[in-house]
């Protein structure tokens, strides 16, 4: 009976033992590949120790102390919760400082519509100087055709009476010089267009940044034509 008994028992070892490596080999392949999982942690080192228990410790990089010392997955897990530490702190020192670069954003929004509305009037007035001087200019350009023409007809005149010849001829002296004066009025005048052209395109490529930055356009001005006098 006590042989029966043993036998028995033998064989039932002999399962549980054989079983047993079985669920431990199949955890070894199926379960998670702990040193590959160590490659998901790039600012940790791990390391083994040797000896008869070997033992695994880990640290971050930027640090000396050991963070961790045990198993392996022991050593990832607490990795892992020092990384998810370390973010959830960068989340919250850098929220606030979201926070006052979207108000700052907001102010500075502010200022550039107001920026973008008052060249928007400027460019408004250059455009109606730019009319007011072209009308000048076209004003000054007939006076000065009918200045020449007159100017023709005296010295005609002249040539025709030689008793009045000086006094046409002095005539002639003044209208010349006259027109000479509308000349250089008409100079300056055009000056001043160009100038004011330039600042029209300087405002203009002002307010195209001011649009990159976020700034709502208005409806553009009407562009003046300078040259056509």
């Amino acid at each position: 009976m006590t042989t029966k008994i043993s036998k028995i028992m033998v064989v039932f070892v002999t399962t549980a033992s054989i079983a047993f490596l079985g669920i431990a080999v199949g955890i070894s392949k199926l379960g998670p590949n702990w040193r590959e999982e160590t490659q998901n942690l790039p600012d940790y080192a791990f390391a083994e120790t040797s000896g008869e228990k070997p033992q695994w410790t880990s640290q971050h990089r930027t640090e000396s102390a050991p963070l961790a010392t045990g198993s392996l997955p022991s050593a990832i897990m607490k990795s892992y919760a020092d990384a998810k530490g370390r973010n959830e702190a960068k989340v919250t020192t850098t929220t606030p400082q979201t926070e006052t670069i979207k108000q700052q954003m907001t102010r500075l929004s502010v200022f550039i519509n107001e920026d973008v509305d008052g060249i928007k009037k400027r460019e408004e007035q250059l455009a109606q100087a730019l009319v007011d001087v072209g009308t000048q200019i076209q004003t000054l350009s007939t006076e000065g055709e009918r200045l020449a023409t007159q100017a023709v007809d005296i010295r005609a005149v002249g040539e025709r009476t030689r008793e009045s010849g000086m006094r046409l001829k002095r005539q002639r002296i003044q209208i010349e010089t006259e027109l000479y004066r509308t000349v250089q009025q008409k100079r300056h005048l055009l000056d001043q267009v160009y100038q004011m052209e330039g600042i029209l395109h300087r405002l203009q490529d002002r307010e195209q940044q001011l649009i990159k930055q976020g700034a709502v356009p208005n409806q553009a001005a009407p562009a003046v034509d300078s040259t056509s006098t």
